[in-house]
This record gives C-alpha cells, sequence and structure tokens, in this order.
C-alpha cells in the first residue's frame, strides 16, 4: 500500500492526465452511444427483453438508419455503408406482409446487424415509432426471415374537441390544435353528412371524440376519430361512428351514418375485404428484379384464394395469362375507365360478360412473375394513362347489414357512453 502511494505522488500529473483521459473517452462513447439509437427503451421486464432482441447486449456493432425524404425503403437502407441491393431487397420484401408501405415516412428508424462475413443482414428492426418494432431474424437453415412484432404498452385517453364556425370548418378545427391527419379525417366525415358549402352558417357547432394511444406523455399516432357531430342552423344535427371489425386491415372500417350508411361518396367498392398496400403507384424498385421501374398501379396483399371483386359495373373486354401478369382480367367502365386485375389464381368471369360493382370476378393468387400472392390493381383513364387507385374514393358497401349492422349499433351505443362520460368529467352536462 506504501509503495502505491509513493507511486501516486511520484507520479501525480501523469495519473491525473491518464484519469482525465479516461473521462472524456467513456465520456465520447457515452455520447455516440446515446445518439446511436435515437431514443432509449424504458426499464421494464418487457422492454429489457426487447432490448436484448434489439441488441443482443452489443449496441455498438449494430448499424442506424432512417427512412429518407423521397426514397423507398430499399434505398435508405443501402444509404447505410456495407448494404447491397439483393440485402435490401430481401429485407423489404419479408417486411410486405407486415408494414403497409402507404404509412412510410421519412425519418422513422431501423437497425440492423451484419454477418461477420458482411454477406447476410442477421437482425434488423424497423420502428414506425416508440412502440412499435418489427424483429426479423435470418433462419439460416430456412434461408429466410421471421418475423416478430413487438408493442410497448400504451394508455388509452378519450379528448373532446367542440368548437364554433365562424369561417371555415377547417380554420375552426385548426384553433382546437388537433393534428393536420384529424382534420383532414373530419372534414371528409362532416362532408359527407351535411354539404357544408351551400349549407354551413356562421355559428353553427361542431363536436369530435377522439381515442388517443399516449406513451410516455406523447400521443402515438395514429389518433382515432370515434364520433363527429354537426349541428347547424339549416343542416340539423348530423352524426357519424366509427365502425371497427377486429381486423384492422377490413375495408368495412370507417365512418357510417347512425343507419349504417357508408360516409364516402363514392360508387367505386374495394377490390379486396382486407386492405394491406405491399407496393405502392409510382417509381420503386421491383421486389423480383431489383430494378427502377414504373409501378402502374397498387400491389395489395393477399393470400391465394381470396375473392377478388369487380370496383364498378362495367364489360369484362380481356381476360388470360401472361408470363409477367400471371392470369388477369380488364373491365371496361361507363366513361371509358379501365381496371385492371393481376397475379390470380382463378378467373371467374369470361369476356364480354357484364359485372356489377362488388361482384366476385375471380381469386387471388401468385401466377406471373411476383415474390408472394397478392393483388395487383391498376386503373387506367378514358385517354390511356394510369392513375394511382389510392387517389380514387372506395367503399366496402354503401351500407352495413346483417351481423355488421348489428355490431355497429353495438359499437354505437358504446361510444355514446364514453362521449357522455368524457362530457361529464369536463363539466359539459
Amino acid at each position: 500500500m506504501e509503495r502505491l502511494i509513493n507511486f501516486l505522488i511520484k507520479h501525480k500529473y501523469t495519473v491525473a492526465g491518464f484519469a482525465i483521459l479516461l473521462f472524456f473517452f467513456s465520456f465520447s462513447l457515452a455520447f455516440v452511444y446515446s445518439n446511436y439509437f435515437a431514443y432509449k427503451i424504458p426499464e421494464t421486464k418487457f422492454s429489457k427483453n426487447l432490448y436484448q432482441a434489439i441488441t443482443d447486449g452489443k449496441g455498438n456493432l449494430w448499424y442506424f438508419g432512417k427512412i429518407l425524404p423521397y426514397k423507398g425503403f430499399e434505398d435508405s437502407i443501402m444509404a447505410v455503408d456495407g448494404v447491397k441491393l439483393p440485402q435490401a431487397l430481401k429485407i423489404v420484401n419479408a417486411l410486405r406482409n407486415y408494414v403497409d408501405f402507404r404509412f412510410l415516412k421519412a425519418g422513422e428508424k431501423f437497425w440492423f446487424k451484419l454477418s461477420e462475413d458482411g454477406k447476410v443482414i442477421e437482425k434488423f428492426i424497423y420502428s414506425p415509432d416508440k412502440t412499435t418494432f418489427h424483429v426479423l431474424t435470418w433462419d439460416y437453415k430456412k434461408n429466410e426471415y421471421t418475423h416478430k412484432l413487438f408493442k410497448l404498452k400504451t394508455e388509452k385517453r378519450y379528448k373532446l374537441i367542440e368548437g364554433e364556425i365562424s369561417t371555415t370548418l377547417n380554420d375552426a378545427l385548426k384553433k382546437t390544435g388537433v393534428p393536420k391527419s384529424v382534420r383532414n379525417t373530419v372534414n371528409n366525415v362532416i362532408e359527407c353528412l351535411v354539404p357544408i358549402r351551400t349549407s354551413a352558417r356562421k355559428g353553427d357547432k361542431f363536436k369530435v371524440l377522439l381515442e388517443e394511444n399516449v406513451y410516455q406523455g406523447e400521443v402515438i399516432p395514429p389518433v382515432k376519430v370515434l364520433y363527429a357531430c354537426y349541428d347547424g342552423k339549416k343542416t340539423g344535427k348530423k352524426e357519424a361512428f366509427l365502425y371497427m371489425e377486429k381486423d384492422e386491415k377490413s375495408s368495412f372500417n370507417g365512418h357510417y351514418s347512425v343507419d349504417g350508411k357508408a360516409l364516402i361518396s363514392s360508387a367505386f367498392r374495394y377490390p379486396l375485404r382486407r386492405i394491406h398496400i405491399t407496393s405502392t403507384f409510382g417509381w420503386r424498385r421491383h421486389p423480383v428484379t431489383g430494378k427502377k421501374s414504373f409501378h402502374n398501379g397498387v400491389d395489395y396483399r393477399a393470400r391465394v384464394g381470396e375473392p377478388v371483386f369487380a370496383v364498378y359495373s362495367g364489360k369484362v373486354i380481356q381476360t388470360g395469362y401472361s408470363s409477367h401478369n400471371g392470369k388477369y382480367i380488364v373491365i371496361k367502365h361507363p366513361g371509358g375507365i379501365k381496371t385492371y386485375y393481376l397475379h390470380l389464381s382463378r378467373i371467374l368471369v369470361r369476356k364480354g360478360w357484364h359485372v356489377k360493382a362488388g361482384q366476385i370476378i375471380a381469386r387471388s393468387g401468385a401466377t406471373g412473375r411476383v415474390n408472394g400472392p397478392h393483388l395487383h390493381f391498376g386503373i387506367k383513364d378514358a385517354s390511356g394513362k394510369w392513375v394511382n387507385p389510392l387517389f380514387k374514393r372506395m367503399i366496402a358497401t354503401p351500407k352495413l347489414k346483417g351481423k355488421r349492422l348489428e355490431e355497429f349499433k353495438k359499437q354505437v351505443e358504446k361510444i355514446r357512453k364514453i362521449l357522455a362520460e368524457v362530457e361529464k368529467q369536463s363539466g359539459k352536462n
């Protein structure tokens, strides 16, 4: 001990310098590590397992990236040094069945770990928000990725928004401070309830009930509009309610009037009962070839054999098979619009037949050049130009019927009870 003390006294400046150097090294390492992950996962029993799943306890061996503005998932992954196109394609193709790429946003985060030889992304984590983690793990035996979804627990909260029209409905909603996505939903719903442009009057009132998921004091999107009401001098009182099935991807999910009528004015029907977009309209990297090409429709996730519906009444002008499109159908509609249904497993109509909107015309499949079962759906306008199907407002049904209508009525009563409780708490009653 005496020798150690004498050594420290003799070399005090050297020891002090080493201590300072060690301090700055530790600080730098902590800074790099803290910035390596964009946000810290809270220390709970569940999240510790999640942290282990993400980092294997070795966070410094992981790569970090973000979805880049105006770039696809593949290009965002390849922007990280060391990743090649085949690796990125495998990741994106593995995520298609679990992530709806319509909602991909710049700034969303991902992590991944490469094998020692750099040829395989052994684990990939995509996090669209602070509570959701899609974890892909490479299975060397099956030569494919396995997927697990981790979601941190959130607190459900209800929020009542009320206002009065002085100029426009949108301006009145802005004053309440609700996000743009909520304003858009409320505007669309109320415009289907009442003719705002011709019948709105200064002093008309509106009421909106929101359902929010909150994590550590922050609202995690999307925010659900459970209820919307417009009470006008000319229009009277009109109400809309959100209907949701157990399957969050159901095409029947949406807003309806109190008697079950859909609050979207459209003659177009969805081509499937379940809506999950695996590839959007426009320029993209082809999931099979990896080459950049223009995608003239949208791809819907669909298992082999699911019913495919005509989206509008018309005449079947072509059916057939090609190496790229697989089994396909083309229908011509009034006004010269044409709709295209590709990669089918069975065709249930013939050329020359007249079909109605919502009629089953085929079964989905995986024929042609595909990397898995899905439905490619495309629309050409009267001039022969491809248009984005997502710009067409579509519905599953003009009015709920049977068991769905009964379930809707139950949900209406539940929403009314929540509304009454929220109004009571806020002193509105």
